[in-house]
């Protein structure tokens, strides 16, 4: 029984890891940058005249606006191919370094995979795959409408790593769908069902058994 509690503490430590690793990552990150514009800002502002009279705390904001503008620059050149290009240096000097390529992966694995959710994935469903009677989330894509009939194209992501999965077409009619966010999708294949989203329940069909 001893066993068992231990086994439940430490899935629940990690699911909750899952949660706020990319969330902690990402203000890290950010208040990182913002440290250093405000060192190298600041004391450029505080020098420009009608600046010298203003409270400390404007300047800071200003610093975190500054901030702000950076990364939109950094995503305005990445949009760009050949800022893109400029851009890819960093990241093939980071692939290539042992143990520190691991790490930057799984990182922009998970920040993918929350930036594709949030504009490519339109709806969760429920799918029967591998085969009749199991079912599993997916993600629509697509719709096709040919003959009158309308098919859906459908992403099946991969537990723990959702940013490889498999590519199906099935008819609409076959899916399910669930009234349960992208994101909470996510997180509930991340985390192999151990986050589900609060008091949410996934009902299986009884007719599944024979066709």
């Amino acid at each position: 029984m001893a066993m068992n509690f231990r086994k439940a503490i430490e899935r629940q430590f990690f699911a909750g890891l899952a949660v706020l690793l990319p969330i902690g990552l990402t203000l890290y990150i950010v208040w990182i940058l913002f440290n250093l514009v405000s060192k190298s800002v600041s004391p450029l502002l505080i020098k420009i005249p009608f600046l010298q009279a203003v409270p400390v705390v404007v300047i800071r904001i200003i610093a975190v606006l500054i901030t702000f503008v950076i990364i939109w620059i950094i995503g305005l050149v990445a949009t760009n191919i050949v800022g893109r290009n400029i851009l890819k240096l960093p990241e093939v000097l980071l692939l290539k370094a042992p143990v520190v390529n691991r790490i930057y992966q799984t990182i922009r694995q998970i920040i993918q995979t929350i930036i594709v959710s949030k504009t490519a994935l339109r709806q969760v469903v429920l799918v029967e795959y591998p085969r009749k009677g199991v079912y599993t989330i997916a993600f629509v894509t697509n719709t096709y409408e040919e003959k009158g009939k309308k098919n859906v194209s459908l992403f099946i992501p991969t537990t723990p790593n959702p940013t490889s999965g498999f590519f199906l077409i099935v008819p609409e009619q076959e899916v399910i769908p669930l009234k349960m966010t992208v994101e909470e999708a996510t997180k509930l294949v991340v985390s192999a069902g151990i986050i589900t989203p609060e008091g949410y329940s996934i009902e299986i069909p009884k007719n599944n058994s024979k066709d």
